[in-house]
């Protein structure tokens, strides 16, 4: 009896642990984000931000600017951060669905063209993302 009782308790701790692994919200040592989006200069409003990983691996983290172009970031079920790592950023001001034109110039709007890349750190992170039209 008591060797079963040891394999049932290894097995418990075995699924537990693998659970954890796969399952748990590790904390990574996220970097917290926040900053201003401007276009040439001057505040940029009620745009969604993207940033992605360079390498195409782990989560996007994205943000909507206020009123005053100021955002921070959220990943993974509204967790605010984004795990460290170097990432590429696009944005976009359009609302197909609201007749809302976008006000982004084309080159931020896409992950192969933005000229936007940042490398987010552990703590908290100040990322002003400064567009210019031309």
């Amino acid at each position: 009896m008591l060797k079963s009782n040891r394999i049932l308790f290894f097995v418990v701790v075995s699924f537990a642990a693998a659970f954890c692994v796969i399952g748990c919200d590790k904390n990574v040592g996220t970097g917290k984000v926040s900053g201003v989006l401007t276009l040439d200069g001057s505040p940029l409003p009620d745009a969604t931000i993207n940033f992605a990983p360079v390498d195409g691996q782990g989560l996007n983290s994205m943000g909507s600017s206020d009123s005053s172009g100021k955002y921070v970031l959220y990943y993974a079920d509204g967790k605010s951060g984004a795990i460290p790592g170097k990432y590429k950023v696009t944005a976009t001001t359009a609302q197909p669905m609201e007749n809302i034109p976008e006000s982004v110039p084309e080159k931020y709007l896409d992950f192969s063209t933005t000229t936007l890349e940042f490398e987010i750190k552990s703590g908290n992170n100040t990322i002003d993302l400064k567009l210019t039209s031309n």
